[in-house]
């Protein structure tokens, strides 16, 4: 009875004193991070995972000392999460931040004092050693051992149809003079399409008699995303898996198409990691990438490789690393993900050697005009950029306030000069949320979470100058909504917000220094997508919504319902009117073209619009019964608004869902045909009045 009497004593000690050992053994520790390098034009950073006291930001408390020890006249603020020190007006040199443990808001904590080195440069400079890139590594590894909670910040990542010479379809780009590449092209009676591991060429020179020209084989192990065309060369855009060298490359493939029926491989070049986009401008290809190091071989290996690898045929077979003076680490950044940038001239039958350059700072969005390439990033709490590969795991479990990291490069050819770099309020949705207009840079962003009730969403547009300075901001736009498409048309700018109704906001962008919202259209469901049709109509394509009522949270929700195309009239900038809807399918009915605007078919001479759509209707409950697919085709003008043209559907014959094969994934146009591209099918017909013509099965 005793020994038990003593064991239960013993159990109840523990469990009385297991509160405070496990108190003791979570007793948070304070981490810092920060970017080792910052740009004169810029502020540099460092972030802690406590607060701080805004009282004990004093000369006594923290402070900036130069590479002598000496401290120097700094402007050092506290961010608005608190956790963030903000250092600014330092010449260019080495110093230190020094932060003391006083400096912290709460007590009991693992605190410490700082000392945290940074640089201040004047423009960006490559890394000068392998040890100075390993040691960039290292204190990656270093930050991410020390848990999941900062993780993420470790160091650290006028618009229309251009003119054609012939009187067939373009791709639907952003930016006149900035080719984009489609999964279809068209050339001289010929159209090029994506087909798995190889590309379909179609001869549609004579629309009665479709002929298949040839079917170009890549490598299996590629996977194509792209086509472009460069006056006779077309090139292909995509990913290719390199077993014996484990990595993956994205890889641009050039044909010499003279002869369409024996197209000519040419050149290949590539560069390591994926692709984020391409753009062809001034007869330069830019592919732009991202690469992820597994820079954690160095717990195992001394002195890995961590340089990203590059490709080009020109210069042989083998993959090289990219040398280090190519090599940059992004200020304001301590992002493990390099961003790359591989610029390959076109001009002379495109011999020359590619230009890739390396900068560690991921990108996971992008803006091209002619003269500027624009890369953003999001960045988490007012701390640094997130490493690509981390960024969606962190966002599904670990939502916060997100804002955006804008980099910039002036670009001549294959010249890539590095400008600078700019924080933003929000997360910015796609590229047609950002623009370029005389020199200066145009962005739309949306801050916070729509269901987030404590911290309520807000959408601001921000202009910046050259040097991506601000100039003038409109701000807090439509509280509790968010952005779902942008448009800029020179000194307007157009954005659709959404929570429950879709407001259309006109906003002048005349004055750079005041942007001024000017109107607001209120109306059911929402676009994803706006297009211009002329200076004071656009085209906004999306669903239309109906408000529901959920019994047990006795609150009301939106839902989707059928697709719906609308014809915005801003004549009157101040009062914007839909001026034209039409509502195409039924629940469940979709298109391409909201979410990838390269799905819009145009036809300049007959004012036609169109694009490749799933038809499908509300069943039983929340059941959707599959109605067909194919493409439809209308009439847009200002005068008449939207009067359906062509409706080109293979109706459904008891189908519970589209055949994928079959399922019309661009429409193009060669002179008076037009031609719907499928996987397995082209079919033709007349394009006055859609009467069919042929079809080429492709197997």
């Amino acid at each position: 009875m005793m020994r038990t009497k003593w064991i239960a004593i013993l159990l109840i000690t523990i469990l009385a004193i297991l509160p405070g050992i496990f108190t003791l053994m979570m007793t948070p520790e304070v981490e810092a991070k920060a970017a080792v390098s910052s740009m004169t034009t810029q502020n540099w950073h460092a972030s802690f995972t406590k607060a701080l006291k805004e009282s004990k930001i004093t000369d006594d408390h923290v402070y900036v000392t130069n590479n002598e020890g000496q401290k120097v006249v700094a402007t050092i603020t506290l961010g608005e999460d608190k956790k963030t020190l903000i250092v600014s007006n330092l010449a260019p040199g080495s110093y230190k931040l020094h932060v003391h443990k006083e400096a912290f808001a709460l007590k009991g904590l693992k605190t410490a004092s700082y000392e945290i080195p940074f640089t201040v440069i004047e423009e960006l400079e490559a890394v000068k050693s392998e040890k100075e890139l390993q040691q960039y590594f290292e204190a990656l590894l270093v930050n991410q051992n020390k848990g999941r909670e900062y993780e993420e910040s470790a160091p650290v990542a006028k618009s229309e149809d251009k003119a054609s010479m012939s009187n067939a379809s373009t791709t639907n780009n952003q930016v006149e003079g900035v080719e984009e590449g489609d999964i279809v092209v068209v050339k001289d009676g010929y159209i090029y399409a994506v087909k798995d591991q190889g590309i379909t060429v179609v001869d549609a020179k004579d629309p009665k008699n479709l002929e298949l020209a040839t079917t170009i084989k890549l490598k299996e192990s590629q996977y194509i995303s792209k086509l472009a065309l460069y006056n006779n060369v077309l090139i292909a855009i995509g990913d290719e898996y390199l077993e014996k060298v484990g990595t993956s490359m994205s890889t641009a493939t050039l044909y010499d198409i003279s002869n369409p029926k024996s197209p000519k491989r040419i050149r290949e070049v590539g560069q390591e990691g994926y692709l984020q986009d391409i753009r062809i401008t001034n007869g330069t290809l830019y592919l732009i990438g991202n690469m992820y190091p597994n820079y954690w071989m160095l717990r195992d290996e001394k002195a890995p490789d961590l340089k990203p690898k590059t490709y080009d045929s020109v210069e042989g077979n083998e993959y090289k690393s990219l040398p280090l003076e190519k090599i940059s680490i992004l200020p304001n950044t301590m992002d493990g993900t390099y961003s790359l940038i591989t610029a390959v001239d076109l001009k002379n039958g495109a011999k020359t050697t590619a230009n890739t350059k390396g900068y560690l700072g991921g990108s996971s969005g992008l803006y091209m005009s002619e003269n500027a390439l624009y890369l953003t990033t999001p960045t988490y709490d007012g701390s640094l950029a997130v490493p690509a590969a981390g960024r969606i795991m962190d966002m599904i479990w670990m939502p916060r306030a997100m804002d955006t990291q804008i980099f910039k490069w002036n670009v001549d050819g294959m010249v890539l000069d590095f400008v600078g770099s700019m924080k933003v309020k929000g997360t910015v949705l796609n590229q047609y949320s950002m623009d370029e207009y005389n020199g200066n840079f145009r962005i739309v962003t949306t801050e916070g979470n729509t269901w987030d009730e404590q911290s309520i969403s807000r959408n601001h547009l921000f202009i910046l100058d050259k040097n991506l300075k601000e100039l003038g901001a409109v701000k807090d736009l439509a509280p509790g909504e968010k952005v779902y498409s942008a448009r800029f048309m020179g000194e307007k700018a157009y954005v659709v917000t959404f929570k429950q109704v879709d407001p259309l906001f006109v906003i002048d962008v005349a004055n750079p220094k005041k942007p001024t919202v000017l109107g607001e259209l209120k109306i059911p469901g929402f676009s994803n997508y706006l297009h211009p049709l002329d200076d004071t109509h656009l085209i906004g394509i999306g669903y239309d919504t109906e408000q529901r009522y959920d019994a047990y949270s006795k609150r009301n929700f939106t839902v989707t319902t059928n697709m719906k195309m609308s014809l915005f009239d801003v004549s009157d900038f101040h009062n914007p009117k839909e001026q034209s809807t039409v509502k195409i399918g039924g629940k469940g009915s979709h298109s391409d073209v909201q979410y990838n605007p390269k799905a819009l078919f145009r036809n300049k001479e007959y004012n036609y619009f169109g694009f490749p759509v799933v038809l499908y209707d509300a069943g039983k409950g929340d059941e959707v019964v599959y109605k067909g697919q194919g493409a439809q085709i209308y009439e847009i003008t200002a005068d008449k608004g939207i009067v359906l043209k062509g409706n080109i559907i293979n109706t459904s014959t008891g189908e519970q869902y589209e055949n994928w094969e079959q399922v019309v994934q661009r429409v193009v146009y060669i002179e008076d045909a037009l031609y719907t591209v499928a996987r397995n099918e082209v079919k033709s017909y007349q394009l006055k009045d859609f009467k069919p013509l042929d079809t080429l099965t492709i197997k």
